[in-house]
């Protein structure tokens, strides 16, 4: 993605913005100084760093209606960059800014409904910003509309529009887009399959930095599939995903500490960074793994406490081993 966030007078994190513009502050957007993006980017900076008077500046701007202004306090408040990480906020910004027809901040909005949790997550708003956002020749709210035509999220299933929102991506040297494309490509998904041009695209995915695209490189240089089997190579793009907290990434990392595979040596503490890394992103298949681990006391100091936690982790993020491991412990704590 492949893959894609105020207080009323001072500059303190600790207060609520004011969340309503009244019509006279509406109409001040046109006629208000407009930072440039270098400027805006400059102030944010500065801010995340703890400078109070750029934050003040900043919020001043984004108040007056600066639509760059707004998105640069929606991504302090997505990412939790000097100031606590509240996505609520970052959508209200990032909508301010998006109504004014800012296209990054129409794509961030788009991906702020896509990823937040709970009652913000809003797969339908999600599409319509990124539909808006591609119809305007946005490159990566292109490729996540397409993403999301081929998953059918919030919206049939429909890979020849996929398609076509890819290649306008692609034309524009998308990373995410040419990474997608690569896979339909290589899978011959809604495309003859060519896996030729779907190595090209995915390695050109990988070269611009996209975690899933290195991920799925380094898995085809381990298989040998549609290029010759090598697993340093496969080692060395595995490592980048992983590096970029791809947490499946990190999962595969750890079975070849643990095994000694891809060329490495056998080594369970570098094999444990990476699981609980990988772990600690909810990823199910490594959250199961740590809590075997610590049932058996493989390469952890046996705990059925860690063991029982790591497993209802698992469960809950949708893996059926664990949730039987947890059935298991609650029957034979009933029989005690």
């Amino acid at each position: 993605m492949g893959a894609a966030i105020l207080p009323a007078s001072r500059y303190n994190p600790a207060m609520r913005p004011n969340l309503l513009l009244c019509a006279a502050l509406c109409s001040l957007a046109a006629c208000a100084s407009t930072l440039t993006q270098r400027d805006a980017e400059s102030l944010a900076e500065r801010a995340e760093k703890g400078n109070v008077q750029a934050g003040e500046a900043l919020e001043k701007h984004a108040k007056a209606g600066d639509p760059v202004a707004q998105r640069m306090m929606g991504a302090m408040y997505s990412s939790g960059r000097g100031v606590p990480r509240n996505d609520e906020y970052a959508i209200e910004w990032f909508r301010k800014a998006a109504l004014q027809g800012d296209l990054p901040s129409m794509h961030d909005l788009a991906v702020m409904y896509a990823r937040a949790p709970g009652k913000l997550k809003n797969t339908a708003e999600a599409l319509k910003w990124f539909r808006a956002a591609a119809q305007k020749g946005y490159a990566r709210s292109q490729s996540n509309l397409a993403y999301m035509l081929i998953e059918g999220e919030g919206t049939a299933q429909d890979l020849p529009q996929a398609k076509s929102w890819l290649d306008k991506a692609v034309a524009q040297h998308e990373p995410f887009g040419e990474f997608l494309l690569g896979r339909m490509y290589r899978d011959g998904r809604g495309v003859d399959k060519d896996r030729a041009r779907g190595l090209e695209l995915i390695s050109r995915a990988a070269d611009g930095g996209v975690r899933e695209a290195q991920f799925e490189l380094g898995l085809m240089y381990h298989d040998g599939a549609g290029v010759g089997k090598d697993d340093a190579r496969a080692l060395e793009w595995l490592r980048k995903s992983a590096e970029q907290r791809y947490p499946n990434a990190q999962y595969v990392l750890f079975g070849a500490y643990w095994r000694g595979a891809l060329g490495l040596k056998v080594d369970k503490t570098a094999g444990l960074v990476w699981l609980q890394r990988s772990a600690n992103q909810e990823f199910a298949p490594a959250q199961f793994q740590l809590g075997l681990l610590y049932a058996n006391g493989d390469g952890v100091k046996k705990d059925p406490s860690q063991a029982y936690a790591w497993m209802l982790e698992a469960a809950k993020n949708g893996s059926a081993e664990a949730e039987a491991f947890v059935r298991r412990v609650r029957s034979q704590q009933k029989k005690q």
